[in-house]
């Protein structure tokens, strides 16, 4: 299955990957290690994760406080958020205002 990812989940990624290396060496690699293989795990079996609403699915990353927010529509998965668990909890939500009209 295809995996698209929201110009701005991808930023979240990229900001989120350069802040941990600032605090630790090779820290960013390893969050940026999980989310990857919480994406392979979501293109296996992306019906399989919790709802966050009717669309949207959720996935943690773990011992993080992220989790990655995306949707499946016909062959394709397209990730919406990879959101910090203590900022803003709805921001996101604006991204996907098109599947709701």
């Amino acid at each position: 299955m295809k995996v698209g990812i929201h110009d701005l989940a991808a930023k979240e990624l990229f900001d989120a990957v350069n802040w941990y290396n600032q605090l630790q060496n090779g820290l960013g690699k390893r969050f940026q290690e999980k989310v990857v293989l919480q994406v392979g795990k979501i293109r296996k079996n992306p019906e399989w994760f919790p709802r966050e609403s009717k669309e949207i699915f959720k996935v943690y990353i773990p011992k993080l406080p992220y989790k990655i927010f995306y949707s499946v529509e016909d062959n394709s998965i397209i990730i919406w958020a990879i959101a910090h668990l203590h900022r803003k909890p709805w921001y996101w939500q604006l991204r996907i205002s098109k599947l709701n009209e």
